[in-house]
């Protein structure tokens, strides 16, 4: 709508700026969606900008509006709850506590997990007593449905669901540096995909043990020994 013919509420009916008519003018009526407020007065909605007018006396106060917004706020959290930080998540339950496990295997291709591996775990995949934030830790027990992981904030042993757990790309980058990779991008120093073959460095745990059981050899196939001995 041209900003010539806005209205001008300056009067107790309101007058579009240029034609001195009631608004809405002839002009600016094609840029308008009419409707009626809850108190009854009409409205006048912006067709191609998020703006609108109401006409006549105001129906609410500015408390009003800080009290629906407020209302609406604490809808959105009751949807969507978090734990706050500190001291206010839930307390943590009782879990076994061992000493920190040797870190003696870095993964350099899909499939290959291995206890040892030093990984984090995604939000969710612990107790809500230890927060909803990412942990390190190191990975004990490989099986499904849930691997066994020795968490470094406070040597506790946890059993997650492996969808719940990322290997730290950290010494998998540095192993293969060392090796003479020298990018793991399409354009080193932009915001680019992983190469084809480095994607595997984003997988979970879970998509490894996926992959490895697709491309896991056959089964040796086993053949009967002294067949004749027991023909009869």
């Amino acid at each position: 709508m041209p900003d010539a013919h806005l209205p001008d509420s300056s009067d107790p009916v309101w007058v579009c700026r240029s034609c001195r008519t009631p608004w809405p003018c002839p002009t600016a009526d094609p840029y308008l969606t009419q409707g009626r407020c809850t108190c009854g007065s009409p409205t006048y909605w912006d067709t191609k900008l998020p703006r609108n007018w109401h006409l006549g006396p105001r129906c609410y106060t500015p408390a009003d509006a800080l009290r629906a917004e407020a209302e609406e706020l604490h809808r959105h959290h009751q949807r969507n709850p978090t734990y706050p930080p500190s001291h206010y998540y839930p307390e943590k339950p009782r879990r076994r506590r061992r000493q920190q496990p040797p870190y003696d295997h870095t993964p350099s291709r899909p499939g290959d997990i291995e206890p040892g591996t030093t990984l984090w775990v995604r939000p969710g995949g612990l107790h809500p007593g230890w927060g909803d934030i990412h942990h390190l830790a190191i990975l004990t027990t490989l099986g499904r449905p849930k691997c066994e992981v020795w968490v470094w904030i406070d040597s506790s042993l946890h059993l997650v669901r492996p969808e719940h757990l990322i290997p730290d790309t950290s010494p998998i980058h540095n192993a293969a540096r060392a090796a003479g990779v020298t990018s793991f991008r399409q354009h080193p120093g932009r915001p680019s995909p992983l190469l084809p073959e480095w994607q595997w460095t984003r997988w979970t745990v879970e998509q490894h043990l996926q992959h490895r059981e697709q491309h896991a050899p056959p089964p040796p196939a086993t053949e009967a020994v002294q067949e004749v001995l027991f023909a009869n």
